[in-house]
């Protein structure tokens, strides 16, 4: 369960890792708008960085919320899955904006603000961190990137939550993962995003593959900020 107010999407870190922001428009007093911030990350592209952002600014829109993607990260990962999507004739039924330091936390009309940061620990990534309501890690089942996830939760000061990515149902590993979160006494997402070879061939077709469980993420989400 997550907590009302806080809800960690990508835990960001003070070593180099990658990350995506979210605002919802709930609780912000200092923006002078309703907001929650929720900041997501992971340390290497394997894990889904940008792919979680888009898949959950999808599955947000597609539950009627109003939904933007800030993408802050140099790469502009975020903005060419964009513009593939269009040029392929299927546009994200959601914005994408570039920002900077400058411009990351800025208020939002929109329910909800995901942001798309830079590889690196910068004085953006730092400023979403310090912003952040919510923090959500992603990561794989594998034991390196688990224990380095640790690592990177421990140095944080912030609630966090765990997404595990490229899980494969019924394997030693996710169970591993699992077991692994509960003795660690880590909060999680109930549902994983399960491994699919087409999810790999998303970014450039600017669509995802059916049961992508980036749905199911979206609706626990809604339904924690809403309880």
């Amino acid at each position: 369960m997550f907590p009302r107010t806080c809800i960690p999407l990508f835990p960001c870190t003070r070593i180099a890792g990658k990350y995506f922001r979210i605002f919802c428009r709930r609780h912000a007093p200092w923006f002078g708008v309703s907001s929650v911030r929720l900041v997501g990350g992971c340390r290497a592209n394997r894990f889904g960085k940008t792919t979680s952002a888009i898949g959950t600014a999808e599955a947000l829109a597609r539950l009627g919320h109003t939904v933007t993607v800030r993408d802050a990260d140099p790469s502009g990962a975020a903005t060419l899955w964009a513009h593939k999507a269009l040029s392929a004739g299927r546009p994200l039924p959601f914005g994408v904006e570039v920002v900077s330091r400058f411009t990351v936390a800025a208020p939002a009309e929109e329910e909800w603000v995901l942001i798309d940061t830079p590889p690196l620990q910068t004085d953006l990534v730092e400023a979403a961190v310090d912003a952040a309501d919510l923090v959500l890690l992603v990561t794989t089942t594998g034991p390196i990137d688990l224990e380095r996830m640790l690592e990177t939760i421990r140095q944080i000061n912030k609630p966090s939550s765990v997404l595990l990515t490229q899980t494969r149902y019924g394997t030693r590993s996710l169970r591993h993962a699992e077991e692994f979160l509960a003795e660690n006494g880590l909060a999680h997402c109930r549902e994983t995003i399960p491994y699919k070879e087409a999810m790999r061939l998303a970014p450039d077709e600017g669509r995802f593959p059916s049961a992508s469980g980036y749905g199911l993420i979206a609706k626990e989400l809604s339904d924690a900020f809403n309880a």
